[in-house]
């Protein structure tokens, strides 16, 4: 796998933002991340969007009643992991937002927040290297459902990311909202990329 961030043109854009799909996908522990690609017909026509009369964007999934509002300048990510929920990008900053949804299900019901919150973290365990200490946020809900946030830095072929990983209960399902940039630009986007992610709406 290629990791890297040639931000010179559009196709320096395409490299590093592809690389940076395929890094999420393996980090994620997700199944399908072998069918990164053009959105499903199901996807597409889940996924709604409203222009608001403040110059922001309202994104919802319908199928998995999720969404997020989009500051000026980012946008709907057209490729990426088919059933992937929402996927969204500010890629001249190379910065993205994914937002998952699990399903509870009725043999893990008696599991807290935080026990799902450390599965999904454990992920980022097998795809990192140089990993530094989860960092935990003092995060505790999300838009009226608890939540658990972290912090997560490390290597991905050489190359430094920083990830901010959401885990949010919902009524009926799990929710991961993560956002991520490079280690360098981090400190810069970190305030944009909790704007948009304090703007998710799920249940």
């Amino acid at each position: 796998m290629v990791f890297r961030f040639d931000l010179q043109g559009r196709q320096g854009r395409v490299k590093s933002f592809s690389a940076l799909v395929l890094s999420t996908c393996l980090l994620l522990g997700l199944t399908s991340c072998n069918r990164v690609g053009e959105r499903t017909k199901d996807v597409i026509n889940a996924i709604s969007m409203q222009n608001l009369s403040n110059g922001q964007t309202l994104l919802k999934n319908e199928e998995s009643d999720v969404q997020l509002t989009l500051p000026a300048g980012w946008v709907d990510v057209q490729t990426l992991r088919p059933d992937a929920d929402l996927y969204v990008a500010h890629e001249d900053r190379t910065m993205y937002v994914m937002v998952l949804a699990d399903p509870k299900k009725s043999e893990l019901d008696g599991f807290p927040l935080g026990n799902h919150a450390l599965q999904y973290l454990s992920f980022f365990d097998r795809g990192l290297s140089q990993k530094q200490p989860d960092k935990a946020t003092n995060v505790t809900s999300l838009n009226g459902l608890n939540a658990v946030q972290y912090e997560i830095q490390g290597n991905v072929d050489n190359q430094a990311v920083t990830y901010l990983h959401t885990t949010v209960e919902g009524e009926n399902s799990y929710f991961q909202v993560v956002g991520w940039t490079t280690a360098q630009a981090y400190s810069e986007a970190k305030g944009e990329l909790l704007t948009v992610i304090e703007s998710f709406r799920g249940s």
